[in-house]
C-alpha cells in the first residue's frame, strides 16, 4: 500500500516537475507586441551621445517620444529554448528589417540579414540602429526588454518597454 501511495504521489508531482524550465519563455518576451526604446545605458549610466549639446538631446527626446519612432517588433515562434523569425524596426527615418534568434537559456540574441531603408542624422537614431546591428544578448520579461550590444570596446544596453 505504501509503494502504491508513493507511486501515486510521484505521478501527481511529475507534471509540476516537467513545468520547471531553466529557460525564458522567449515567445512571451519577444513576440505579440511592439517594443519602444526608453533609454540606452553603459555600465548602468545613461549614455550622453550628444556630448553635452542640450538642444540636440532635446531634439532626440522629442523624436523618441513620437509613437512611430524607436520601435521594434519581433515575429516568429519558438521550439524548446530557442525562438526566432523576422523583426521590423524603425528609428526615425530609417526602417530596419531582418531575422532574429534568441536562446532562452544562454540569453544570446542574434539579429541577422539586416536591411535598412532611409537614413537618420539624429545621434540617438544612429545609436539605435547600431545597437540592433551589434546585438549580442538580452534580458527581460513580457513588459521590459533589455538588448545588449557591443560598441567598440564597450557593451551598451538598450532598454525597451511595451508600447
Amino acid at each position: 500500500m505504501k509503494k502504491l501511495l508513493t507511486l501515486l504521489l510521484f505521478a501527481t508531482l511529475l507534471p509540476l516537475l516537467e513545468a520547471c524550465d531553466q529557460g525564458d519563455d522567449i515567445a512571451e518576451i519577444f513576440t505579440g507586441k511592439t517594443w519602444k526604446l526608453t533609454y540606452i545605458t553603459m555600465n548602468g549610466q545613461t549614455v550622453d551621445f550628444w556630448n553635452g549639446d542640450e538642444a540636440a538631446y532635446n531634439e532626440s527626446e522629442r523624436l523618441r517620444r513620437q509613437s512611430a519612432t524607436f520601435t521594434v517588433t519581433f515575429h516568429g515562434g519558438d521550439t524548446e529554448s530557442v525562438a526566432g523569425g523576422e523583426f521590423n524596426a524603425r528609428a526615425v527615418n530609417r526602417t530596419i528589417n531582418g531575422q532574429w534568434t534568441a536562446d532562452g537559456v544562454s540569453h544570446e540574441l542574434r539579429l541577422t540579414d539586416i536591411r535598412a531603408t532611409g537614413s537618420d542624422t539624429d545621434v540617438l537614431a544612429t545609436a539605435f540602429y547600431n545597437g540592433l546591428q551589434n546585438a549580442t544578448r538580452y534580458e527581460g520579461d513580457s513588459q521590459n526588454l533589455y538588448i545588449y550590444y557591443e560598441d567598440g570596446e564597450t557593451t551598451k544596453c538598450m532598454a525597451f518597454h511595451v508600447q
